[in-house]
């Protein structure tokens, strides 16, 4: 009876949450009943336990369950993400070999994993596992490293795992939870204050977190508040980097028997920043002559909320369930000043996307063959975006869309009795993608043919590992991908914009890839390395905005299949225990990427890069650090000349330090955090970063990455 009075109470809070926000609130209420199904009829099967001081059933948060171990995978861990001492999310994946980042200020940008962009939904994000369907170009600004224990990052496409978009790789941030004895008495957990100031933007991240465990029940809640300046380069400040984050995450759930919980997560988040750079606000377009930037794109404000409902438990011997009900919306309000010299202002309302969707996970395990199953859902709907100028009234600059996804896969992997291992997985995905053309002008509406496209599409994954020695094995994939087009890329409002225009393309098929993966993995007592080879042959990939004939004497443009390209490169990540209190780390990446149909090179590919690191841990001065990291990139000389300029190469250098002071007063496990990034002040652009070569350089083409950044930090429980 207990279960049933939680979980009403959950189903309650999720409703209210988000009342009145979606026309599919038969769909979570009808999830929720399904849900709630699997766990009473689990509860038949619960056996007698014995609870000694137990943490609470863990959740299927983590994507790692789901990968086969022929999959690169890279883990940034709890201690790494305290360490960092303020760094962003974003700046933390982009440590990992093959990762990079676009970036548009200090807090925020996209992540770039084996040349493929999120900005280009080519690299899904997934927050506990589950789809961060939205807005991938302004959605790393909504994260806080504080809310998550550890973040996952898949290195090369898993379409057949995760459906549409993971071309690239796939980005997974798994969240906080209470930790500690959930079936004992009452008591705190996981509770403390934590904060960190940067010199470079006088900018302050701090967090307070409260905990609770006991009785079955687990609770945490998380405030967060995020600042910054404009920040400081070797050579001036960056005008309009800005920013200001406010946010709660809740993260609170019922446990009973020793592997059942349910869980409910709340986040909301709020943002006022400046966007100096990136591929939103095209950083050349408002420069002067001089190269000086004149104009403004602010975020004012984007907020954000979030539900997710989701069950997981051992329903029998040998099999677990993980099933998720969750919904999002987003909105921004863009300010933008085209040009500072004439007093104009525009502000685009960008409603949306509001998403629902579901995902259910059953593993089996028997003797050394795993079969895992899943079938999920999504449905996104936009709003049309409105425009106001100078503050008059708003007009339709777009048209209200809608697409839903149904997806189901299978993973099976078979381990043999020398350590060999063999991995297969296929996956189903069916798309519809609906416009409303109720807005759009009579004129207009005979270029959409009908306003809904259906795609559907199979992919699949095989993968192996042999034991050439003890410690060495040889790993190889072979994986198809695909991505279906948003809805927004279908059909685009077809209204005039100034002597322009685009119109939709209903014809516009999926984009798809054939992937191979060849590699070596070692691992002793003291050394741990990877090195991999891949190379992925695309089809049908999605160009935007390619000039076609000129309708009602406009320039008109369209999104149209057009390109064949391929991207090759080889990764290598290495790990060495040089002493018990001394490790050296580091990766090294390289890609090529080239456009077949012109015969160009890719623009979002890497140079040559890496990251090194040496962590030093005295076992003479318990609970202390001394941390180097250095982050390095060659000259990109293989451009696309018609877009970009050739960059630089750099060297950054970075040393962190830190000491544990146990308690002192009603503040327990107290420890302080330095930092100083960026030694030698070194003047350096991402290669990634937007640059427009019809403009002249300037601080934000490309934009220059912060100079020497002193940080401070400590945390505190109580």
């Amino acid at each position: 009876m207990k279960q049933l009075i939680i979980f009403v109470i959950i189903s309650l809070s999720y409703k209210i949450y988000f009342k009145g926000q979606y026309n599919m609130r038969k769909y979570l209420i009808f999830s929720s009943l399904m849900a709630s199904c699997a766990l009473f009829g689990a509860e038949e099967t619960l056996k007698e336990i014995v609870v000694t001081g137990a943490a609470s059933p863990t959740s299927n948060q983590s994507i790692e369950t789901l990968v086969s171990k022929t999959k690169p995978l890279s883990v940034i861990s709890e201690q790494q993400l305290q360490r960092s001492v303020g760094k962003s999310v974003l700046e933390m994946i982009s440590q990992e070999p093959g990762v990079s980042m676009v970036n548009d200020g200090m807090d925020s940008g996209q992540p770039v994993i084996r040349g493929m962009s999120a900005g280009d939904y080519r690299v899904p994000t997934f927050v506990d596992g589950l789809r961060w369907k939205g807005r991938p170009v302004l959605e790393y600004t909504v994260f806080d490293p504080d809310q998550f224990e550890r973040m996952e990052i898949v290195r090369g496409p898993a379409s057949s795992l995760f459906g549409t978009d993971s071309f690239g790789g796939v980005v997974n941030l798994v969240s906080k939870r209470a930790t500690g004895d959930v079936f004992g008495d009452f008591a705190l957990s996981d509770t403390y204050l934590s904060s960190n100031f940067s010199s470079a933007n006088r900018g302050i991240q701090s967090r307070v977190q409260l905990g609770l465990v006991g009785h079955g029940l687990d609770f945490l809640l998380g405030l967060n508040y995020r600042y910054g300046s404009d920040y400081k380069t070797p050579d001036v400040k960056v005008p309009n980097s800005d920013f200001k984050y406010k946010s709660f995450d809740l993260n609170t759930g019922y446990s009973w028997g020793d592997s059942h919980r349910i869980g409910l997560i709340l986040r909301y988040n709020k943002t006022n920043r400046g966007m100096p750079g990136g591929s939103v606000p095209s950083p050349g377009a408002g420069n002067t002559a001089k190269g000086v930037p004149n104009k403004i794109v602010r975020q004012e404000p984007l907020w954000e909320k979030y539900a997710a409902l989701n069950y997981h438990g051992e329903i029998f011997n040998n099999f677990e369930l993980d099933t998720n009900v969750f919904a999002r919306k987003i909105y921004t309000n863009l300010y933008i000043v085209p040009d500072k010299a004439k007093p104009a202002y525009v502000n685009n309302h960008v409603v949306g996307p509001e998403v629902v969707g579901s995902k259910v996970t059953g593993k089996y395990t028997l003797n050394n063959f795993t079969q895992t199953y899943g079938i999920n859902m999504y449905y996104e709907k936009w709003d049309s975006t409105q425009q106001s100028v100078r503050g008059g009234p708003r007009k339709n600059t777009g048209i209200d869309q809608k697409q839903l996804n149904l997806g189901v896969f299978g993973l099976w992997e078979y381990d043999f009795e020398n350590d060999a291992s063999i991995d297969a997985s296929l996956r189903y995905d069916w798309f519809k993608s609906t416009a409303n053309l109720s807005s759009v002008d009579e004129s207009l509406k005979s270029l959409y043919d009908g306003g809904t496209v259906k795609n559907n599409k199979l992919t699949w994954s095989l993968g192996g590992s042999y034991p050439l020695l003890d410690s060495l094995d040889i790993v190889v994939n072979v994986s198809s991908s695909f991505r279906n087009p948003t809805a927004n890329e279908i059909a685009p409002i077809a209204t005039l914009d100034g002597t322009t225009m685009n119109i939709p393309n209903s014809g516009l098929k999926p984009e798809k890839s054939l992937n191979y993966e060849l590699g070596f993995r070692f691992e002793n007592e003291f050394i741990k390395a990877r090195i991999t080879g891949f190379y992925s042959d695309y089809k049908d990939l999605i160009l935007r905005n390619v000039r076609v004939a000129d309708y009602m004497g406009k320039k008109t443009y369209q999104n149209q299949n057009v390109s064949k390209s391929n991207i090759k490169g080889i990764e290598l990540d290495l790990a060495y225990n040089i002493l018990s209190d001394l490790e050296f780390r580091t990766n090294v990446s390289y890609q090529r990427g080239k456009d077949k149909t012109n015969g160009t090179n890719l623009r979002t590919i890497m140079p040559l890069n890496g990251f090194v690191s040496l962590n030093y841990e005295p076992e003479f001065l318990s609970g202390s650090y001394i941390q180097y990291t250095g982050s390095w990139a060659a000259r990109k000389s293989k451009i696309d000349e018609k877009q970009e300029r050739e960059k630089a190469g750099y060297f950054v250098h970075n040393i962190y330090f830190g000491k544990s002071f146990g308690n002192i007063g009603f503040l327990r496990d107290f420890e302080l955090n330095f930092a100083v990034e960026n030694i030698f002040n070194k003047k350096y652009t991402i290669p990634l970063s937007w640059e427009d070569k019809d403009y002249p350089v300037s601080l934000t083409n490309p934009l220059l990455n912060p100079g020497r950044n002193f940080k401070v930090g400590f945390k505190a429980s109580f």
